[in-house]
């Protein structure tokens, strides 16, 4: 009984892995596009790529349904405004005619929200990755209205309190 279902879950998720990689083929470049180097920035380049190549979240941002999940009003988020940068990328990248892209504007969004990287400088393509995946999450997080919550009535999750425990 309970292997037939997990069964037919796990075809599911390969006809839509399988659909979903197949709209991206679809496309005029195919994701086959360089990124341009803008001063050392290959770091950033590697990242994208990366990113670019997780069908489920490339398909998110090319098809345009991430713009009715931005929040603009989270305050720990960017006003949707790296969203909306990576969701442009993405559409150079897999729905245009170039070979390479200049991820330019890209870039400047980047260092607007995160001013470590707004040089030309070599960084970390791992605290890049980590920023930006943080970054779409709080631009898209559908929580409105975070509740405060006090010191006094958070849990403690201290090593003393848990060791205590």
């Amino acid at each position: 009984g309970s292997n037939l279902n997990h069964r037919s879950v796990d075809v599911d998720t390969m006809a839509t892995r399988s659909m979903t990689q197949a709209n991206l083929s679809r496309s005029v470049s195919g994701g086959l596009v360089g990124l341009n180097n803008l001063g050392n920035t290959c770091f950033m380049a590697s990242a994208l790529q990366c990113l670019s190549n997780i069908p489920a979240l490339t398909q998110f941002f090319i098809s345009d349904a991430y713009v009715n999940e931005i929040n603009e009003k989270n305050p720990i988020g960017n006003r949707g405004d790296l969203a909306r940068a990576y969701g442009d990328l993405m559409k150079q990248m897999w729905c245009g005619n170039s070979s390479t892209v200049a991820p330019r504007h890209f870039k400047s969004v980047l260092g607007r929200c995160a001013p470590q990287f707004s040089g030309y400088l070599q960084q970390d393509s791992q605290e890049l990755m980590a920023f930006l995946l943080d970054g779409l999450h709080e631009d898209l997080n559908r929580i409105t209205n975070k509740p405060y919550i006090n010191q006094e009535d958070a849990p403690e999750n201290t090593a003393d309190s848990v060791a205590a425990q």
